[in-house]
């Protein structure tokens, strides 16, 4: 069974993440490959880590666990993929750094309730690694701009989703009573990845089918191949209603869930 309380950061990066959810009373293990990340972490959370609310491990998600492999480091593109880290021509920093799989993690710390992963370019990997579990976290997220990795989800279980678009946070508002953890009255700033799992607006929760409809609409307001007037309104429906894929600015995150497990959370709040 899944933990409640525990989440994965999978790419803690500065620890913004790590940081709300600890605010939101949860455990967490935070993964990241960059050494000088994990030692400001280290720092930044002694307290959390000695009451070991906090667990980071300093690896990079990898097909195989105990390797050593190079890690292109280049700010928050940094990568175990080169062309990922470098996509822009500028170069990085090569360190080589050891890795993990997601099966080690969750045999030494448990399923969690919520797995967030930002691993820049891994997201195949990770995808993979859900599939082979016998039991799969309720709720994860990951970067997909188009809804390729969404489609990959679908086929290993998971059959609700929701876009949530990363360059416009600042629109969305902690609920109250929070339906995950403890409230946080925050203003998601871009560094934090934002609201995850029963937090989320419930009305947005979508098929594979709907996600993908709003993904395409998504993309051709971004490639500005609509009506110039139906874009405006779609930008300022969007901004309003927060529903992410109408503003074609930004970029996306897909989280993913269950009918089943939306089901029993409604269950659970109307007993």
């Amino acid at each position: 069974m899944s933990e409640r309380d525990l989440i994965f950061d999978l790419g803690m990066f500065d620890g913004s993440d790590t940081a709300y959810y600890l605010a939101k009373g949860f455990r967490v293990v935070a993964l990241e490959a960059r050494p000088d990340l994990c030692r400001t972490a280290r720092s930044r959370f002694a307290e959390e880590l000695r009451s070991r609310r906090l667990t980071i491990v300093e690896r990079a998600l990898w097909s195989a666990a105990d390797e050593q492999v190079p890690f292109y480091v280049r700010s928050g593109w940094s990568s175990t993929f080169r062309e990922s880290a470098e996509r822009d021509g500028e170069g990085s920093e090569i360190v080589e750094v050891r890795t993990t799989t997601l099966s080690r993690l969750i045999s030494e710390c448990g399923v969690p309730h919520f797995l967030k992963s930002d691993l820049e370019g891994a997201e195949d990997i990770v995808i993979d690694q859900l599939r082979d579990l016998p039991e799969k976290p309720p709720f994860t997220s990951l970067e997909d701009p188009t809804g390729d990795k969404a489609s990959r989800l679908a086929a290993i279980g998971y059959d609700r989703f929701q876009m949530v678009n990363q360059g416009h946070l600042r629109l969305y508002r902690s609920p109250r009573p929070a339906l995950e953890g403890r409230h946080v009255d925050v203003t998601f700033d871009g560094r934090c990845s934002g609201l995850f799992g029963f937090d989320l607006n419930t009305a947005h929760w979508v098929d594979h089918d709907r996600l993908q409809s709003q993904m395409r609409l998504w993309q051709s307001l971004r490639d500005r191949t609509v009506n110039p007037i139906v874009g405006i309104a779609c930008k300022r429906w969007g901004k309003l209603t927060r529903r992410g894929w109408l503003i074609p600015s930004g970029w996306s995150d897909i989280h993913a869930t269950t009918e089943e497990a939306l089901r029993r959370a409604q269950r659970h709040r109307s007993e």
